[in-house]
């Protein structure tokens, strides 16, 4: 069976991308090192009990924290 191919491109986000921004609207905290990103996720589970994980933006390659994904 042949596959059918798409009849546009897909279409790459402009201005905003939808993964580099809270769900309120405004951009997430960046953060310049891993450290600086794993010392706001330690503050936070510290102050709030908030279980965050440091990550690379592949939109800004800056850190920012976001929740832990359960890998089972």
């Amino acid at each position: 069976m042949k596959r059918r191919r798409r009849s546009t491109p897909p279409i790459r986000p402009v201005g905003r991308v939808s993964s580099h921004f809270t769900r309120e609207g405004p951009a997430k905290s960046a953060y310049r090192t891993e450290a600086e990103a794993a010392s706001a996720a330690q503050l936070a589970w510290t102050l709030n009990g908030v279980d965050l994980n440091a990550y690379r933006c592949d939109y800004c390659f800056q850190w920012h924290i976001g929740k832990r994904f359960r890998d089972d």
